[in-house]
């Protein structure tokens, strides 16, 4: 199973995701074919994050 479609297994749960410069935790939104969509909140309001797949380096789920 390639990388995109175990990600696509993962929307609308809560995820952390770690690239080579930073780590971002948020709700998967969607996985496009190049690109990941991670809805985070960024005091105190909801923001969108783009992330490219070739920069991510762990993709886990979080529970709680």
């Amino acid at each position: 199973m390639s990388f995109r479609k175990q990600a696509k297994l993962l929307q609308g749960k809560t995820i952390q995701v770690t690239t080579t410069g930073s780590i971002y935790t948020g709700t998967l939104l969607s996985v496009g074919t190049d690109f990941l969509i991670l809805s985070s909140i960024i005091r105190g309001r909801r923001r969108r994050r783009i992330i490219r797949l070739a920069e991510i380096i762990l993709l886990s789920r979080l529970f709680g």
